[in-house]
């Protein structure tokens, strides 16, 4: 395979000899350049397309932040040495797309599996076996019914006929098993305290299936064992049920932590739920901001308002202007209906079956196959009218 191309940047000449030199020991490495001067950088990387930035924070972490942000679109892979007991500078290197955050002086085997990471992902996939697309579902704010949206929307496709898998990643205390009443004996914290290999066998035993035959694979049930699960967890995670599945659905939390960047990184499509009303619409533009530049397509961001009305005060036309976009989905407001599936455990098509929110996530279905260019083997309303007449039999039977 090809080199992965680095350009290294340290405002300290020592320490960025000390990352070239580390750089150049690693297998299917190439150093392209090495900067000093923060007016050099962004020229730099225009002129030699690395494909990977090794960067020192050094003394001034939001400064180097900062000039980092300037680099347009799409970005190099970022890999960031700097302070491991400043969240804030932490958060916001993940936020700007770090794939590792290592620590202000690397040894020479961290810096070696941070590439071997990078190179992994840079790797084309060498196998014809086919792949689920997965969908990210993410809240603008809270209360905005993401959950109840990638809940829904799983149980839609499982309904359609596809091998669906829910994953819950609002770590900690999500509420994706609670949304379809199930038990879970185990939890993705159970792989993080598994010591061995993360595979396909392993993961298959944690899942929990509804009645339905949707698979869950649920959230951790405690607050401490959120810090269980990494990115390293997520990654393999998702990319094990790809294979495994035709759908794979994540309930990515609105915070923006590595588990969540890992996440729509690996996202075919993200579902970016918001409500009629300023203040969730002010928090959906800025998710979809950060998305962008974090170099997502802007057709990989579906717009999907909840509980939409035309009694709202935001038209529909006010939605475009504010967002800059036109919302891809609008699921109507019917909070009786909405409540009664949570409180049963029941998916809204078997609660409230061909009712105007049943519709609408019939309708999201056969959005998602759209968007992956599938095509579906028989209709939903098919699938909707044959599940009718399996139902009104056994009410006829009873």
């Amino acid at each position: 395979m090809a080199d992965l191309s680095f350009v290294v940047f340290s405002q300290q000449d020592e320490v960025a000899q000390h990352l070239r030199d580390a750089l150049e020991k690693c297998a299917h490495v190439s150093v392209r350049s090495c900067v000093c001067s923060e007016a050099e950088l962004v020229a730099t990387v225009r002129k030699t397309k690395p494909v990977a930035l090794l960067v020192d924070l050094g003394h001034a972490p939001h400064s180097v932040l900062d000039l980092l942000d300037t680099i347009p679109a799409p970005r190099p892979e970022l890999i960031v040495c700097g302070p491991q007991d400043q969240s804030d500078v932490i958060l916001r290197a993940l936020k700007q797309g770090a794939r590792e955050f290592l620590p202000a002086a690397p040894q020479q085997q961290e810096i070696e599996l941070a590439v071997e990471r990078v190179v992994l992902q840079q790797m084309p996939r060498v196998s014809d076996e086919p792949v689920a697309p997965l969908l990210a579902v993410m809240g603008a704010k809270g209360g905005v019914g993401a959950t109840v949206v990638a809940c829904q929307l799983a149980a839609s496709l499982q309904q359609a006929g596809s091998r669906t898998v829910i994953v819950d990643l609002n770590i900690p205390l999500g509420d994706v098993a609670l949304h379809f009443d199930v038990q879970p004996s185990y939890t993705i914290a159970d792989i993080a305290r598994d010591s061995g290999k993360v595979d396909a066998t392993l993961i298959q035993g944690l899942l929990q299936r509804h009645e339905t035959g949707l698979q869950i694979l649920a959230a951790p049930s405690r607050m401490e064992e959120a810090e269980l699960v990494t990115d390293t967890h997520v990654h393999a995670v998702l990319e094990s049920l790809k294979r495994e599945f035709d759908w794979v659905i994540v309930d990515v939390s609105r915070s923006w932590n590595e588990s969540t960047v890992r996440a729509l990184d690996l996202a075919d499509e993200i579902l970016l739920v918001t409500l009629q009303d300023v203040p969730t619409l002010t928090h959906a533009r800025a998710h979809r901001e950060l998305l962008l530049r974090l170099g997502h397509s802007p057709k990989k961001i579906h717009m999907v308002v909840n509980r939409a009305s035309s009694k709202d005060l935001v038209s529909q036309d006010d939605l475009v202007e504010f967002l800059d976009s036109k919302p891809t989905v609008l699921l109507p407001n019917d909070y009786p209906t909405t409540v009664t599936s949570v409180n049963e455990g029941r998916p809204i098509s078997q609660v409230a079956e061909d009712s105007e929110l049943d519709r609408a996530f019939q309708q999201l279905a056969a959005n998602v196959f759209d968007w992956a260019g599938l095509e579906m083997e028989r209709s939903i309303s098919q699938r909707s009218g044959l599940w009718s007449r399996m139902m009104n039999l056994i009410k006829r039977k009873r």
